[in-house]
């Protein structure tokens, strides 16, 4: 298990090393040298930024017992643009999950941490391959916030409580109080980007955010029932809303 985390951590960290050759990116950052469009420019999104954020949420658990209580979820963000509207980034969260069956008295209820790499690409990307100066048009740049993502991810998951015990005196289910496995996150969103708000120059960004965790493993809930029909591993949903703000924030000029 902990090797797994320090190749995850060790990924994570190498991907936001700079890289040593010269990449163009007219394609995304349109901004002109003049000096007189420097306060246009300024409200702009550029390739290399790099951002921290904080959110919370819900979560919702979708594994061997048929009803799940919301429970509350804490994350961590931090993202560098690849593109001003490409982001490659990491997410912690640490959260509960529980789920219940009314008819067994089965019940789970599991605290867990996790960490992903993902990549979630803006509708701003479609925009700017039709028009370089979408930002330009008020209503393009607002629904260019809207995006989509996959990732990789990795759970650590401790079942605090669990009822091992059918109420009809049946086999009881296999149970693992304990786990580590892989989890792909699939998000779909929508990022507001101000880029002047008070004392921050470079303003923040506010997101929502719904994400799919797709788990590679059936031990989530801590249920693995030993029967035929369980085929599906577990799956959890996360609805949250987040504020993140600049690290770096780089002003390009690029010539014509």
């Amino acid at each position: 298990m902990k090797r797994k985390i320090i190749i995850f951590l060790a990924a994570s960290f190498l991907a936001y090393l700079p890289a040593k050759a010269q990449v163009r990116t007219e394609i995304n950052v349109t901004e002109k040298s003049n000096s007189s469009d420097d306060e246009r420019d300024r409200d702009r999104n550029h390739g290399t930024d790099i951002s921290f954020g904080f959110g919370i949420g819900s979560t919702k658990m979708y594994g061997d017992l048929p009803k799940s209580n919301p429970q509350p979820v804490y994350i961590g963000h931090l993202e560098k643009n690849l593109t001003p509207s490409i982001i490659f980034g990491e997410t912690i969260m640490i959260g509960d999950l529980s789920s219940q069956d009314l008819k067994t008295k089965l019940r789970s209820f599991s605290h867990f941490t996790s960490i992903d790499e993902h990549i979630n690409v803006e509708l701003g990307t479609l925009f700017t391959v039709f028009n370089r100066n979408y930002n330009d048009n008020i209503a393009l740049r607002i629904f260019g916030g809207i995006y989509g993502g996959v990732g990789l991810g990795l759970i650590n998951n401790n079942v605090k409580k669990i009822v091992n015990i059918s109420s009809d005196g049946t086999s009881n289910p296999v149970l693992m109080k304990n786990s580590t496995g892989f989890f792909i996150p699939i998000n779909i969103g929508y990022t507001l980007h101000v880029p002047h708000f008070l004392f921050m120059k470079s303003g923040f960004m506010a997101n929502v955010n719904f994400q799919y965790e797709d788990c590679q493993t059936d031990y989530i809930d801590g249920y693995s029932p030993p029967h035929t029909a369980n085929k599906k591993n577990d799956v959890f949903t996360v609805m949250s809303a987040s504020l993140k703000f600049y690290l770096t924030h780089h002003r390009k000029a690029v010539s014509n």
